[in-house]
């Protein structure tokens, strides 16, 4: 997503990029536990100007698209920019998000309205203004400028003025449907009939035009979109032809994504069936199986796209994270190192890095990352902080344990009894905490002895 937008500071009128940009945006904040943006990834993209003001509203926006509000700030920055096809692009979705929203208020629809009507957005003005005098049917004034500009609209926007001339009413009809198409496909919560119509038209397209990119990519999203079974075959073959024809190797991480999402189904479809009966051993070898196979399938995927973009480092942590799943703990360190060189990486690649050193039994380094991780990581009690110290805290009490160091267990119990007090539901911290001071109380009463 910060790379979308990096690309965006130097074009942010580019209107595919701002689409490409809310996919991955879409895509991420799908993900489980997923948040907004971190002060590395703000920093990256922050700045004073009205590009950066914009830039930075798309951040915040494509971490939570479904929330209208911050997609207004969006909206906002754009038409003060003056990007006025990318800011239409995003009232549009925010204008359907806002109206499907009980909660939304009469200012919000009075300032989409204005910022319309700054664009030269007319039809959607009259929309966003329509939908605020339902909610205040007393407010003449805006009652009267919604008539105007319902007007304007009808002249500008409609075609109106074309009608007298050869084909003008055909001409009118033609945009009627354009535009009914448009905003079909526009929509994030799509009815099946709506979906099969936008996967026929991009159908045809492909069909007409198959060397195309745009008609390649649109196809293959919307039945990625659809996600049935067919689906997913389909725009998996549609997606490796047009890579075996003209070697983008975009085209092969998009089918790449498809394999794997496929992987990750039946994985889970596997580990429904064993916690019905979790007991069952044969249920218990074929989970492991599947999971040691997908991760064996995904390393190859993510280790050939790391040869393909030597220089895009979170494809070294994704490489690395994968790695260290397998148990393959030197090789996850490799890449792991490799992706703290990226600010925006630092924090999940040391994480990885300490988790990899505990494992092979490295304790004073696992112990010097995840000081270092815990160090730098803001909030001390999300979910992140609470996995830092969790970790710091496994790897002194081991430490503790090798050395009967009573400095060493006081501080892990420090740790265990900072996170209970906090959240004394992770994990098994309930337990750790006790044991931890059993640990304590057994070293203090060697020394005394």
């Amino acid at each position: 997503m910060t790379l979308w937008l990096q690309g965006l500071r130097f074009d942010p009128t580019n209107v595919a990029a701002l689409e490409s940009f809310m996919q991955s945006g879409g895509e991420y904040s799908a993900l489980p536990k997923s948040k907004g943006p971190t002060k590395e990834q703000v920093g990256a993209v922050a700045g004073k100007g009205p590009v950066e003001r914009y830039i930075s509203a798309l951040l915040y926006w494509g971490a939570k698209p479904l929330d209208w509000q911050l997609g207004l700030k969006a909206f906002d920055a754009a038409a003060r920019l003056g990007a006025n096809e990318a800011a239409y692009w995003i009232g549009t979705r925010i204008l359907g998000m806002a109206g499907q929203d009980p909660k939304a208020k009469k200012d919000a629809f009075v300032q989409m309205m204005g910022l319309f009507e700054k664009i030269q957005g007319f039809d959607k003005a009259v929309i966003a203004g329509q939908i605020a005098c339902r909610l205040d049917p007393v407010d003449s004034p805006l009652a009267v400028r919604v008539r105007n500009m319902s007007a304007q609209a009808a002249m500008s926007e409609g075609g109106y003025e074309k009608t007298g001339e050869a084909g003008g009413f055909r001409h009118n009809v033609r945009n009627i449907q354009a535009q009914r198409e448009r905003e079909e496909e526009e929509r994030i919560v799509k009815t099946e009939d709506v979906q099969e119509r936008a996967i026929e038209r991009a159908k045809a397209d492909y069909n007409a035009r198959p060397g195309d990119d745009a008609a390649i990519l649109k196809l293959a999203t919307l039945l990625r979109e659809r996600g049935l079974p067919e689906d997913e075959k389909l725009a998996y073959q549609v997606l490796l032809k047009a890579y075996e024809a003209g070697q983008n190797y975009r085209f092969k991480m998009l089918a790449g994504d498809i394999r794997m999402r496929v992987g990750r189904r039946k994985l889970r479809a596997f580990k429904v069936e064993l916690e019905k009966d979790p007991e069952s051993a044969p249920k218990r070898e074929q989970y492991a199986k599947a999971e040691r196979q997908l991760l064996e399938e995904e390393i190859k995927e993510f280790e050939e796209r790391a040869a393909a973009y030597p220089t895009d480092l979170s494809l070294r942590l994704e490489l690395g994270n994968r790695c260290l799943v397998f148990g393959d703990y030197e090789k996850a360190i490799e890449h792991l190192q490799m992706a703290r060189g990226s600010p925006q990486m630092l924090a999940k690649a040391l994480f990885g890095l300490a988790q990899a050193f505990e494992k092979l039994g490295w304790i004073d380094e696992a112990e010097s990352t995840y000081r270092e991780a815990v160090e730098r990581h803001e909030n001390p009690n999300d979910e992140a902080g609470a996995e830092l110290r969790y970790g710091l805290m496994s790897t002194l009490e081991r430490k503790a344990r090798d050395q009967r160091s009573l400095a060493v267990a006081e501080e892990a119990f420090k740790l265990a009894s900072g996170i209970a007090m906090q959240r004394i539901g992770f994990r098994d911290i309930r337990d750790r905490r006790v044991a931890l001071q059993e640990l304590v109380k057994s070293l203090r009463d060697e020394g005394r002895s």
